[in-house]
């Protein structure tokens, strides 16, 4: 059985709940950023937008989404690989089907928000050729309101 790589799914939308919300728990993270998480396809659900998810078999192994910040601005967010399945290739993966959609879309600039003591995080992004920057705050962004809890990376397509 092999891995699974697909846009979400109304079926998937318990289990990856419960997904992302053990992330957090498992990182120690602020909850009052789990916005959207009780219903990922709806919260990614504009024509700009996607939720993927990797799956063997039944397992959830990895996520990430891609929501529209503006007509030239995507943003990353709820990119997740399960603690036995990283160090894999599996976030490069993920990251390389989002910024294929990205272009495909026209977006000039991709962004991500990074919990400040996300060590293996920064570094992935940074490896990735994403740069540190200070966004503006923005209203549809609330991590962008939150430096000192956040890195603020993006990347040029």
């Amino acid at each position: 059985m092999g891995i699974e790589i697909r846009e979400i799914k109304e079926k998937d939308k318990k289990g990856m709940y419960k997904f992302c919300l053990g992330i957090f728990e498992e990182m120690g993270w602020d909850k009052n950023f789990t916005y959207g998480l009780d219903n990922l396809k709806k919260f990614f659900g504009g024509e700009r937008e996607i939720f993927i998810v990797a799956k063997l078999g039944k397992k959830i192994m990895a996520c990430a989404g891609l929501k529209e910040l503006s007509k030239k601005d995507g943003l990353i967010k709820r990119f997740y690989v399960a603690k036995e399945f990283r160090g894999r290739g599996l976030a490069g993966l993920m990251l390389k089907i989002i910024k294929k959609f990205a272009r495909e879309k026209n977006y000039k600039t991709i962004m991500v928000d990074i919990f400040q003591d996300n060590l293996r995080a920064k570094k992935f992004f940074q490896k990735k050729g994403f740069s540190i920057f200070n966004p503006s705050p923005r209203e549809n962004w609330p991590e962008s309101k939150h430096p000192k809890l956040f890195e603020f990376k993006k990347l040029e397509l």
